[in-house]
């Protein structure tokens, strides 16, 4: 019995490592709340590549899964309130961590065993139900997260922004194979966007949902110019013409503070005949104009408002999660049937071989430049919401970490596969946005509680106070993470047919799958 339960543990693998390392730092209902979505993921994934042939068989696959990963939570719940003095954080009876550990297993047991019984159904019925689920728990987790008083509705918002922005990249970049290394530009032209049509910047104050579809567009011209003068670019020139245009935009508009414009036939001609005074002004006449604040940026930028809610409110999350979630949605679909287009069987079509592509008919020049102006039409849209949902923006937030981030959310996650990208962006931004600040937090407790005033040398006390911090470590941690995927596993965590059957075309029935999603 001792052996099977051990079986079990290590059989949830990295699920189990996620759901303890989240109660280790959030403590409390968020066991509940991370036993609830892991749950589902478990029973979902215990079902994959298994035959279920009735919801029965489903329950008792998901059910397992799930109480492996409740065991997990069990054992985080009770070590956390032993850890809890230790860490410096609020001390919890044992007790009361045992009841969050049980409440953790059932929801866990109970999440995995429906989702495990949904995969058991006829195969229509399964995918719409799955489905159904799915938006079930989207559509009532902000209202969890407030029962269970977790507070991350927020980060759950900035987290969907960069998946807009990732499921944009991989047109690009997954479909296409365009690398983009400045993508962050199209992000900050849409958040500009919004912000000089909708600020007192330029005493323009539009509505919003009449801006939102301009940023866009505004963002897809954008990468029709960016486009065109890498037409005749592949590889590492590309990017390097990429990365240049990201590290562009955001000077450009950190210096857009003294715009004087002059109409040039005038100009010219005053200057040939010595008379500069003769050239006719348009616009900063009196003083420049102050085009985009500078480094101090644009605030406060409008906000959405829709009958019967009003203003969207910076402290009322609800209106922005359900705004961000109809916009992931919206861009999903969108870029769903664009793929499974004409357009988007050209897309790949250039991505495996350029020539080959053109010797078929394919226009280069068109498919590439729509590629670029898809890809950024997505960004303008994430810029505009991320502008109105912090109602001021910066240069120094689109710099290229930004970049960098989106890149490695569309790696991570599988080039080419929407599915995969999402999964990507959950992860990297989940680190980055919520597990990250929180393990700097807890570390700094247990610093300042049982490290620290140990230490009688005041140097070295001041220095490890000061370098143990992993926010500090970020962007080293998605390298890292990089590194390994390119080793490990280059295709992805959920690669696209087509990768994962050329990166492993010596399996015999890999080749049989490459044929497949090529005939396709």
């Amino acid at each position: 019995m001792t052996q099977q339960i051990i079986k079990a543990i290590k059989s949830s693998g990295i699920l189990g490592a996620i759901a303890v390392l989240t109660v280790l730092l959030f403590s409390g209902w968020s066991g509940a709340v991370i036993g609830w979505l892991l749950g589902s993921a478990a029973g979902f994934m215990r079902c994959q590549g298994k035959r279920v042939s009735t919801p029965q068989e489903g329950v008792r696959l998901g059910a397992i899964a799930g109480l492996e990963l409740g065991i997990w939570l069990l054992i985080a719940s009770l070590l956390q309130a032993l850890l809890a003095p230790v860490l410096g954080q609020p001390t919890v009876s044992l007790s009361d961590s045992f009841q969050y550990g049980i409440l953790a297993l059932v929801v866990a047991t109970l999440a995995a065993g429906v989702m495990g019984a949904l995969q058991g159904l006829p195969n229509e019925r399964r995918r719409t139900a799955t489905l159904v689920t799915l938006a079930f728990i989207l559509i009532i987790f902000p209202f969890v997260d407030q029962l269970a008083q977790t507070n991350w509705i927020a980060t759950v918002i900035q987290i969907q922004i960069f998946i807009m922005l990732a499921l944009g990249l991989n047109i690009t970049v997954g479909y296409a194979g365009l690398l983009d290394l400045g993508y962050a530009a199209f992000f900050a032209i849409g958040a500009y966007t919004t912000g000089l049509l909708s600020s007192p910047q330029l005493n323009i104050a539009w509505n919003f949902w009449f801006v939102l579809p301009i940023a866009a567009l505004v963002a897809a011209i954008s990468g029709v110019i960016l486009g065109s003068p890498t037409l005749r670019l592949r590889g590492d020139y590309l990017a390097i013409v990429t990365l240049g245009f990201g590290e562009i935009v955001p000077v450009i508009f950190r210096n857009l503070t003294g715009v004087r414009i002059e109409e040039p036939i005038s100009k010219i001609m005053g200057s040939l005949v010595g008379h500069p005074e003769w050239a006719i002004c348009l616009v900063g006449c009196e003083r420049p104009l102050n085009l985009t604040g500078g480094e101090a940026g644009i605030n406060p930028i409008g906000r959405p408002t829709l009958p019967f809610i009003g203003t969207f409110d910076a402290s009322d999350y609800l209106p922005w999660y359900y705004l961000i979630l109809l916009l992931v949605v919206f861009s999903y679909f969108m870029i769903s049937r664009l793929k499974d287009s004409r357009l988007g069987r050209a897309w790949t079509a250039i991505r495996e071989d350029e020539l080959a592509a053109s010797a078929m008919g394919i226009n280069l020049v068109q498919t590439k430049l729509l590629a670029f102006a898809m890809g950024a039409t997505f960004s303008g849209f994430a810029g505009a919401f991320y502008a109105a949902n912090i109602s001021a923006i910066f240069p120094s937030v689109f710099d290229f970490s930004v970049s960098v981030i989106i890149l490695c959310m569309v790696i991570l996650g599988g080039l080419g596969n929407m599915t995969g990208v999402i999964l990507g962006g959950i992860i990297i931004m989940s680190a980055d946005r919520l597990y990250l600040p929180q393990l700097a937090q807890v570390l700094k407790s247990f610093l300042n509680t049982s490290v620290l005033p140990n230490i009688g040398n005041p140097p070295l006390r001041d220095f490890i106070a000061t370098s143990i911090d992993p926010i500090q470590m970020r962007l080293f941690l998605f390298g890292l993470t990089l590194v390994i995927m390119m080793i490990v596993r280059p295709e992805g965590l959920v690669p696209d047919a087509l990768h994962r059957a050329e990166l492993h075309s010596e399996d015999e029935a890999m080749k049989e799958s490459l044929a497949d999603a090529r005939s396709q």
